[in-house]
């Protein structure tokens, strides 16, 4: 396995640098962050007002987003000859994500969800 690309580019163009010895730390914190990005431009809308329905919209589009930058970082690592472990990828990132939630006083409803069978230790 060679090492990481310089950066890689997320699917809305943004760079994460991947050249410091914690790539993959940098990855998946570059990732939360961008996510949280988004998320605080929702919150500028008042997504209390505007009912359940459209918070659980919010957590749904937040967790897809979550997933489909880390398989599409994930994806440019491989093309590049890295192959990292894609459960635990999604463990870390649900770790990092639900560790911003909570020190930003987000309402724990945005925690990453993970599928209880999944998170059970075997």
């Amino acid at each position: 396995m060679g090492p990481p690309p310089v950066t890689i580019t997320m699917s809305r163009g943004r760079r994460i640098d991947l050249s410091g010895p914690q790539y993959y730390q940098d990855l998946l914190t570059g990732i939360a962050m961008e996510i949280l990005g988004e998320l605080g431009e929702l919150e500028k809308l008042d997504l209390a007002a505007l009912g359940e329905d459209a918070f659980e919209q919010v957590v749904s589009i937040t967790q897809i987003r979550l997933l489909n930058e880390l398989y599409y970082g994930l994806g440019q690592l491989r093309a590049a000859g890295m192959e990292l472990d894609v459960k635990r990828a999604i463990q870390d990132l649900r770790d990092i994500w639900n560790r911003y939630i909570d020190s930003t006083n987000r309402p724990p409803g945005l925690k990453f969800q993970v599928d209880p069978v999944e998170d059970q230790v075997q």
